[in-house]
């Protein structure tokens, strides 16, 4: 059985120490957490110091750059020691009960290697999917991202269906000959959720019947929202490269046409977008992820 100490938590902060602080306090009898903060400067540095003077079971890692989630969320797994790790922000306020939520999930659901308590939010994943998929792709660097729709675009490349939920209602009132299309390629969704290959499960999901979405009222913009997303001081600074939206689309191209629809090579975002992929994964860290093939699966890559 799964317990607390089989887990790292992850926090990627930016220039919200009284935030952090409170993400933390929300995690309790956690003792695996990291948290990497991005370059935060002046007195909201201040008070990060403060909250590690507080929550000294705590790593932090503090960044010399801002280098958005991808390479945070790589660099946390490599610093993790447990198989399991919980991706997360400092905007996050986690209920009492997100442990047992995940626990239970498991329990029932024992080949699943991503569980989203709140999409991309808060979420957990298990090192081998590393091995399955690669690691985060650390050219989504710069705000705007899109970070999380690659993730989910190589999800459904791996699985060969989309495992999340329905077509927005917003793709039907303005493109209804485009939703009918992706409608019947995506008949069978409520089957590929429940889908015994399906390694991951999606608490936002219109197809969770059962389980809670794990602080749907207290992240941002949530009715109970206990922070905002940045002062002026914390504006996010602007891109020195190429943003995270402009390179989504030089990795994958989106499809208008819809005879491209039912191509096996076209792949659904969580939205219900149309991709075909254009550039392949590199690996920046291929030492590690053989030894999570080695340990994991007894296989050498």
């Amino acid at each position: 059985m799964i317990t607390k100490n089989d887990i790292t938590v992850a926090i990627v902060s930016y220039y919200r120490g009284d935030r952090l602080k409170v993400c933390l306090e929300s995690l309790k009898d956690i003792k695996n957490i990291i948290v990497w903060d991005n370059n935060t400067k002046g007195k909201e540095l201040e008070k990060i110091k403060n909250v590690e003077k507080d929550f000294q079971h705590v790593k932090f890692i503090y960044s010399q750059e801002n280098y958005g989630l991808t390479k945070p969320y790589n660099e946390c797994i490599i610093n993790s020691s447990t198989d399991w790790v919980l991706l997360t922000c400092d905007d996050m306020i986690f209920d009492n009960d997100w442990f047992e939520t995940f626990a239970q999930i498991l329990s029932e659901k024992p080949q699943l290697e991503q569980i989203y308590l709140n999409t991309f939010n808060a979420w957990l994943l298990h090192k081998k999917t590393i091995v399955r998929m690669g690691w985060f792709d650390e050219k989504y660097r710069y705000y705007p991202n899109m970070e999380d729709d690659d993730w989910y675009l190589r999800i459904v490349e791996e699985l060969k269906y989309s495992p999340y939920g329905g077509i927005p209602d917003h793709l039907k009132n303005y493109f209804p000959d485009w939703y009918q299309k992706v409608a019947l390629k995506l008949n069978y969704k409520e089957q590929h959720f429940n889908d015994e290959n399906n390694f991951t499960f999606f608490c936002n999901s219109i197809y969770n019947k059962k389980y809670k979405i794990i602080g749907k009222e207290t992240n941002t913009g949530g009715n109970q929202d206990a922070g905002s997303r940045n002062t002026v001081e914390a504006q996010i600074e602007p891109p020195k490269g190429m943003t995270g939206i402009e390179y989504h689309f030089t990795k994958w191209r989106q499809i208008v046409n819809v005879d491209e629809l039912f191509d096996d090579d076209t792949y659904f975002s969580k939205d219900g977008r149309a991709y075909k992929r254009v550039k392949e994964e590199l690996d920046p860290y291929p030492e590690v992820r053989k030894q999570y093939a080695k340990k994991y699966f007894n296989i050498e890559l």
